[in-house]
């Protein structure tokens, strides 16, 4: 009777171990009330963590190197005039005595006066026709001159930040095909390089995610798709990941109807090391039961060309041809 209890209690906590490994951080609970995909068709998450607080959530060091460029390039640039027009206001408040002007200023305002050599004093350019004449004046642009100090500091740490960022744009086929594969079926996307930078030792990680009936309860179970090649050593021109339908895969005997009931998801990550930095990069993908075409193949896209080098024709990554 031991025995039988122990063994039971063996079999319950290598289930709970094999489940923890398959629900790939998202939480079991979680994926099992949602119905929304985790992972958006541009890679990015699906997911929120609610109750943070806005400020205490926030990193603004990360979040301006994803920024996007224009935005970044203009946040830089509003900051930059909005440092200006404060100073340009306390230059201002010193009085009208403050600044010293050159017998040949054209430029009369004082608060633009105050502006254009808050922007000299600033960026430590100094031409030398505005010069402060207060004490309060010089206080002023003392303060000015170490903040200008910590500013210039914090551009170039953000610059070389984003631009030592390795970066990849590995582009994803729109649907995924289930398509005649060796006597058999198989599971299969396209990917292509974007960039003309090279990856090498580029690995593919393909989870599968649905819905189980089990005991009569709607489960959400996560699978580890094996595939036919799980790394390649170069991926300059495109890749076909291919899951192989054998008797021992989750798909084995699927349909497409049983693949859209269960609210089925299939998650990609790929890792490689980027040849220039010799830096690890990744890109994730995610394609639902509706982007599935069923009995297709990805046409040829392969190029011709008389130069003597390989070619792809990276326009026809989603291509296919249905098959009779």
């Amino acid at each position: 009777m031991t025995d039988t209890n122990s063994s039971s209690k063996i079999t319950e906590s290598e289930s709970r171990a094999s489940d923890t490994n398959e629900d790939l951080g998202i939480g079991r609970v979680a994926a099992e009330r949602s119905t929304a995909r985790f992972v958006n068709s541009d890679g990015s998450f699906n997911t929120r963590r609610l109750g943070l607080g806005w400020l205490s959530s926030q990193n603004i060091f990360y979040g301006l190197i994803t920024l996007q460029p224009a935005l970044f390039f203009g946040f830089l640039a509003a900051t930059f005039i909005l440092i200006n027009l404060f100073f340009a206001s306390l230059y201002w408040f010193c009085g009208a005595d403050a600044l010293q002007a050159g017998s040949n200023l054209v430029l009369e305002n004082r608060f633009w006066r105050g502006f254009f050599f808050s922007v000299q004093t600033l960026s430590t350019i100094g031409y030398g026709h505005v010069a402060p004449a207060s004490l309060a004046a010089n206080i002023v642009a003392t303060i000015e001159a170490f903040v200008g100090l910590l500013a210039v500091a914090l551009a170039t740490g953000l610059l070389f930040a984003r631009f030592s960022k390795p970066m990849t744009r590995i582009l994803f086929s729109k649907n995924m095909l289930f398509a005649p594969y060796q006597n058999g079926m198989g599971w299969m996307i396209r990917v292509v390089n974007g960039l003309q930078s090279e990856v090498l030792d580029i690995e593919a990680l393909v989870t599968l995610s649905w819905f189980e009936n089990i005991k009569g309860a709607q489960v959400r179970k996560f699978y580890q798709l094996k595939l036919e090649r799980q790394k390649v050593a170069f991926f300059n021109l495109s890749w076909t990941v291919v899951h192989p339908i054998t008797q021992d895969s989750p798909l084995w005997g699927v349909t497409e109807k049983m693949l859209l009931e269960s609210d089925a998801e299939f998650l990609i990550v790929l890792q490689g090391v980027d040849d220039v930095l010799f830096q690890r990069v990744h890109a994730r993908g995610s394609y639902k039961a509706v982007q599935a075409i069923w009995n297709a193949k990805f046409a040829d896209m392969y190029a011709p060309t008389s130069l003597g080098y390989v070619a792809v024709d990276a326009t026809k990554l989603s291509d296919y041809q249905k098959l009779g």
